[in-house]
């Protein structure tokens, strides 16, 4: 198994609550939590800001190119840093009474977000462009080109937006059991991934699909009792997977194609794990869990 090494920040600066999301952006890390807080690291976990930016648990956080960062939270809100290195400033682009669980960027720099009516709104330049009502609750959202990967925890949706609609319309064109998350991952042609992933309906497992509509998104392979407890993040990077859970493990997966492999597995020993993101390279993790504490692994 390749050596694995643990680093964790200053415990004067963890999250009150729960780390929910991690992403990386511009050398650097930010994270958001159930204090309605997110916060910007350095890459050796020092803490160099925070900013309020909910009065409520933060959802779900995402990045785009410009290295704006977008969060969402049980109070309802949609809310935008547009330059969170250089200013605290926050626009507010959604207020209201549903609660806003996933949200995701796409290639184009579009926001999509889904809430827990399941409906999932699509956002050009801070507006809403469309609506899709996939009734069931998101709970976790991937777009790619014309598709959209939707999930709470009964199935994967898949469903296709018709090109050339100017109304949104849509088609659903598949349904696979599991449960979130959900995640774009294997090797990649000109951003577009050749897998999807998510978690067996018992929350133990992943299942690893062929994102091709042409072989009707079959399944590669399903991986039972993965984790000892439930599963609550999966990240793809190229040839390897990297999951973690309940356990407090994180586990790397190799051998993807065909027969997954447990490469390296690291036990945190921090109680539940929320989120997970790459580093600059495809064997740094950076991982966020229930005791608020940023940690980061290093597989090699």
């Amino acid at each position: 198994m390749a050596r694995t090494v643990v680093k964790a920040a200053a415990d004067a600066d963890k999250h009150l609550s729960d780390i929910t999301a991690i992403v990386y952006s511009q050398e650097h890390i930010f994270t958001s939590g159930g204090d309605g807080k997110v916060k910007m690291w350095t890459k050796d976990l020092s803490l160099k800001k925070e900013v309020a930016v909910h009065e409520a648990w933060i959802y779900a956080m995402v990045v785009d190119s410009l290295g704006r960062i977008y969060t969402s939270s049980c109070d309802g809100t949609i809310c935008c840093l547009p330059d969170p290195l250089q200013s605290d400033d926050i626009k507010e682009l959604l207020k209201c009474s549903d609660e806003i669980e996933s949200l995701f960027v796409d290639s184009k720099d579009n926001l999509w977000s889904g809430d827990d009516k399941g409906i999932v709104t699509m956002w050009v330049d801070h507006k809403i462009k469309f609506k899709f009502n996939l009734v069931e609750q998101v709970r976790s959202l991937a777009i790619q080109n014309n598709w959209i990967y939707s999930i709470r925890d009964n199935d994967l949706t898949i469903t296709e937006v018709l090109e050339g609609s100017t109304t949104g319309r849509y088609i659903t064109k598949a349904s696979i059991p599991g449960k979130s998350p959900v995640a774009l991952c294997g090797s990649s042609c000109n951003g577009v991934f050749n897998n999807v992933s998510i978690i067996t309906r018992d929350g133990l497992g992943i299942t690893f699909i062929k994102n091709n509509s042409k072989e009707n998104f079959s399944v590669l392979w399903t991986k039972e009792k993965a984790h000892d407890m439930i599963i609550n993040c999966i990240l793809g990077a190229d040839e390897l997977l990297y999951t973690a859970g309940y356990d407090g493990v994180v586990k790397q997966w190799t051998g993807l194609e065909k027969d997954p492999k447990l490469a390296a597995e690291v036990n945190i020993g921090s109680g539940c794990l929320n989120a997970l993101s790459l580093g600059s390279d495809r064997t740094t993790v950076y991982v966020g869990g229930s005791d608020g504490l940023l940690r980061v692994v290093s597989f090699s």
